[in-house]
């Protein structure tokens, strides 16, 4: 799997002069946990970079059912799909701990994409990563089974979210029923799907977390289904 430094957050590429100017142009946003910074349908006047805290992008059944798209870090960006198409948002995005944003409005988006040609290479870069990651998903969802997406999804966020404990082991703190939320199952078909990759030594539940064991099998046995490298989000360490 190929990890991508920056990869939601095309302001820390830029030359400084570009950044100091996004800083000066930009307002701090203070959100409580579980406050909406945007709600689909809302029309886009911002875009905004997470400076701390975490926001997560979701969408809701008829029912009240919730699917986790994208879950954003310290560093990425978000909402400037809607500054350069301007149609209304597609997703809710919520923080899921008190965060701190800076907010980078519409005119000043447009004056920065039209002054300087490095802002607009960095985005398009930044949007086409995205969208292959969207296509990956797409034919993960369409093409493998519960359980083969499971792995890769426990594969991706082992490289871009995973910590270190005190003794070496890798864990990812999601709970089961967050997970259902990304793959649209539920926390019983996820539960039963993790008890057969703990049969194959790939991950142990364990106080809440879920420890990758073996990077490797899962790699070997589940990476190249699509026959294609998969992409994931590399952050500054994993800690």
């Amino acid at each position: 799997m190929k990890t991508i430094p920056h990869m939601h957050d095309f302001f820390s590429d830029l030359p400084e002069p570009i950044q100091v100017e996004i800083e000066r142009r930009s307002r701090q946003r203070k959100v409580c946990k579980d406050e909406a910074v945007y709600r689909q349908g809302d029309t886009p006047h911002e875009m905004y970079q997470l400076l701390s805290g975490g926001v997560k992008l979701c969408n809701y059944t008829l029912d009240g059912r919730e699917f986790v798209s994208a879950e954003f870090r310290p560093g990425d960006c978000l909402g400037e799909m809607g500054l350069i198409d301007g149609l209304p948002r597609v997703s809710h995005a919520i923080a899921t701990a008190d965060s701190e944003l800076r907010a980078l409005r519409r005119e000043d988006f447009s004056h920065l994409l039209a002054t300087y040609p490095q802002f607009s290479q960095k985005l398009l870069l930044a949007l086409c990563r995205r969208l292959r990651l969207a296509y990956g998903l797409n034919a993960e969802a369409s093409g493998l089974s519960l359980q083969q997406r499971l792995a890769l999804q426990l594969y991706r966020l082992g490289q871009s979210h995973g910590k270190r404990d005190d003794n070496g082991g890798l864990y990812i703190g999601l709970s089961q029923e967050q997970l259902g939320r990304m793959l649209g199952a539920s926390r019983q078909s996820i539960n039963k799907e993790l008890r057969v990759l703990m049969a194959e030594g790939c991950v142990e539940l364990r106080y809440g977390k879920i420890y990758l064991k073996n990077l490797q099998t899962l790699c070997e046995q589940y990476e190249r289904m699509l026959g294609a490298e998969q992409i994931a989000a590399a952050y500054e360490s994993i800690t």
